[in-house]
């Protein structure tokens, strides 16, 4: 890396790590206070509403990231041509495409570092909030994570169940029952159970306590009780995901293994599909944000610092509610999930080019 790349690195990080200070400050205070009220519903600890804003921050922060590289890199490049050495750079032989590696490099990698954290980190901190906000703060101590009431779920063609309560955490089932169809859609048979178990050993399923009552000719009935009957339902129960999925708090992993599950009970993927590709997109999205308002500073040429700030805002507010609307739509099936997720990126990729174009950088 030459002298002058390591120089417009440098300049770039400082106001980088303020920026993202002052966000990291304005999020936090502003969820706290918001979220103070918690102690007059719940009777809960302000220490504890403490937690949760510090849990729930990171996630708030990733929003905001491409913005924060974005204003960086306007306020460097606004920097250099008010301090005369943009023009010097451009003297001594430099192109603006010199100039603008090093803050392209450097936004990558803060890109990066936040697809890291999102993969890794986040998830694990937002469930961690929402057990403090169920447990401690809401005070419902029975409250465990990942249990569903009242589950319906296709297992395939013929076969629905049915589940008061669904424990994964425990491979346990409560309260269920299975209806059998024929090929007529007529019900054939109907399997009841108490309890429905997963024995790690057999890797299967066994309904426990109930009994199977099946449907003859004539409106005719006929019931056989058991005490505990295999079944051919061989899905692990941390492959079973159920629920309304919150992005903050899954992983690509996590979602890869949501479809999987969902695909197998006939379910709909659209929005695992649309929170998978957004993602997935979302590093090349900080970076085409940045690549769309970095050649702005040299068209505005000697613009204030507070016009940096109003450009950057309206770049990273029209760019959000775009990838918003989008995944909207793709999670309701309107758009196609890819779309959703790349379409923000590729449309303003296009503009960035022109606008690279244009001004002949």
């Amino acid at each position: 890396m030459s002298i002058l790349s390591k120089y417009i690195a440098r300049k770039f990080w400082g106001p980088f790590i303020f920026i993202i200070c002052i966000f990291t400050a304005l999020i936090f205070l502003g969820d706290s206070i918001e979220k103070m009220r918690w102690v007059s519903t719940y009777s809960a600890p302000v220490r504890m509403v403490f937690k949760y804003s510090l849990l729930t921050m990171p996630s708030m922060l990733l929003q905001v990231l491409p913005v924060a590289c974005l204003l960086s890199a306007l306020l460097v490049i606004t920097d250099m041509i008010n301090s005369g050495e943009w023009t010097a750079c451009l003297a001594g032989g430099f192109t603006v495409r010199q100039i603008f590696g090093p803050i392209i490099i450097c936004i990558a990698f803060a890109a990066l570092l936040g697809f890291i954290f999102q993969e890794f980190a986040v998830p694990a901190m937002y469930k961690r909030a929402n057990l403090i906000l169920q447990v401690k703060i809401r005070r419902r101590a029975d409250w465990k994570a990942n249990i569903q009431h009242d589950v319906t779920l296709r297992l395939d063609a013929n076969r629905v169940l049915f589940a008061k309560t669904v424990r994964p955490d425990e491979g346990l089932m409560q309260g269920m029952f299975i209806d059998v169809y024929d090929d007529n859609r007529a019900i054939e048979r109907q399997i009841n159970a108490r309890r429905f178990s997963w024995d790690a050993a057999a890797q299967t399923w066994y309904f426990e306590g109930g009994f199977i009552r099946y449907f003859g000719r004539g409106a005719s009935v006929r019931e056989e009780p058991f005490s505990r009957l295999p079944s051919d339902f061989s899905i692990p129960p941390d492959q079973i995901t159920l629920g309304d999925a919150d992005p903050d708090a899954l992983s690509i992993r996590e979602i890869l293994r949501r479809i999987a599950f969902l695909k197998a009970s006939g379910l709909s993927t659209f929005q695992e599909y649309t929170f998978l590709n957004a993602k997935l997109a979302a590093p090349f999205a900080t970076l085409v944000m940045c690549l769309l308002g970095m050649p702005l500073s040299i068209a505005l040429k000697r613009s204030n610092k507070l016009l940096n700030i109003v450009c950057a805002v309206a770049i990273g507010f029209t760019f959000w509610w775009i990838v918003s609307l989008l995944n909207s739509a793709g999670e309701s099936g309107i758009v196609s999930p890819v779309a959703a997720g790349w379409l923000p990126v590729s449309f303003f990729a296009v503009i960035a080019f022109i606008e690279f174009k244009l001004l002949k950088i």
